[in-house]
């Protein structure tokens, strides 16, 4: 059985890819955590996304590990 979920679900799929994906998650929510009471991680929000929506800090997060030129 294959699907979109299980594709990126780190326990079903061991794939390096659905570890990164995993990996970048955790740090985002990090990131929204913190940002709430401490001013650096503001700041990073603040230069990496526009809204500061989990999917824009997972944005930022690939985009500093992948630039595109």
């Amino acid at each position: 059985m294959t699907d979109a979920v299980g594709e990126d679900c780190p326990v079903r799929n061991s794939s390096d890819n659905a570890k990164a994906q995993f990996a970048t998650a955790k740090v985002a929510e990090h990131i929204e955590e913190k940002a709430r009471r401490d001013d650096t991680h503001q700041e990073w929000i603040d230069k990496h996304a526009q809204n500061g929506t989990l999917s824009e800090i997972r944005e930022g997060l690939d985009e500093k590990e992948h630039p595109r030129n």
